[in-house]
């Protein structure tokens, strides 16, 4: 079969429906259709609104959202009008508050007027007593734990290969060598799962969330009804960070390093991208309907080259982003 190039390719479109290859990713069709939040153009998730402004999550549902920091709080109600206050003052010209499933959903410029509203702590202002935290959980304002997740797990196997093995088991292994790469160069990680377990959506954003994460980093393979689909896809949030697309730019050219064929960065809301604070990313390491790139993945030297990729590409974001 003829092979692509492997040169970096940046590929950003305002939303993917659908696959390159024409049909719709694997992943859309597990856990009832809920792995893309159909968010309108535009807007952010309040967790994503949150990570923007250094703020917690502390109560969120479809109709109200409370984000706080020791000197703030923030409560967004659902409202076609929209309605917002920071500390008890309201936000103007929020504009429209979507619900979308299970959590709200704001315009992009909101991040500007609740920013502007927010007290801001000075390096002068007294800390006060500070109690430490357990030696395995990071503070939040340090950033500076790697959450690894690998996709599926227990009784949701993802995808099956052309020649019978599960994605489940393909994602663990490469997302545990990443976590293990990153832990011997000195670096924290924590992985959603290390195990053959059955993880839900949210909880996996959830650990990154609890944790402070400084990224989160999503591993899967894909699949396709078109036999010839290959290549290995990053995914970031519709309106992702900058933070969010640096990370997944320094992965793209550590994979693109590897020679395996690019389809480079995307866009789709998958729900652990919108429900996460910090820079988030989700890898495709390639498609187990192609039955080169199956038996590719196969074998733990190729899923391991691809593991490695991943890290340095960790490792080249935290570097360039001084945190």
């Amino acid at each position: 079969m003829q092979r692509r190039s492997s040169a970096v390719v940046i590929v950003l479109t305002a939303w993917v429906g659908a696959s390159a290859c024409g049909c719709v990713n694997h992943d859309d069709r597990l856990n009832g259709g809920n792995d893309r939040i159909a968010a309108p153009l535009g807007t952010i998730s309040i967790y994503q609104l949150a990570g923007r402004l250094d703020l917690s999550v502390d109560e969120n549902s479809s109709t109200m959202a409370t984000l706080t920091s020791p000197d703030n709080v923030v409560v967004i109600y659902s409202d076609p009008s929209g309605a917002a206050y920071v500390n008890g003052s309201a936000v103007i010209g929020t504009g429209p508050i979507w619900p979308v499933g299970d959590m709200l959903f704001v315009s992009e410029s909101m991040e500007s007027d609740i920013g502007s509203l927010l007290v801001k702590r000075t390096i002068a202002e007294p800390l006060g007593r500070i109690e430490p935290l357990p030696s395995d959980v990071p503070s939040h304002p340090n950033r500076s734990c790697i959450v690894i997740d690998a996709g599926h797990g227990g009784k949701d196997p993802g995808a099956l290969s052309v020649i019978g093995i599960q994605e489940k088991d393909v994602v663990l292994d490469a997302a545990m060598a990443v976590a293990g790469s990153l832990r011997a160069g000195g670096q924290k990680a924590v992985m959603t799962r290390s195990d053959d377990t059955f993880v839900e959506l949210n909880e996996r954003a959830n650990i990154a969330n609890r944790v402070g994460a400084r990224a989160f980093v999503s591993i899967h393979a894909d699949s396709c009804h078109n036999p010839s689909a290959d290549g290995y896809t990053i995914y970031v949030a519709r309106s992702a960070s900058s933070g969010s697309l640096a990370l997944a730019s320094a992965i793209e050219r550590q994979l693109a390093s590897t020679g395996a064929a690019s389809r480079g960065v995307r866009r789709a809301n998958y729900r652990v991208l919108v429900r996460t604070t910090c820079p988030a990313v989700l890898v495709e390491l390639g498609y187990l309907s192609n039955v080169y790139e199956a038996r590719r993945l196969s074998q733990s030297g190729y899923r391991r080259g691809l593991a490695k990729a991943i890290t340095e590409g960790i490792i080249e974001y935290c570097r360039e982003t001084g945190r």
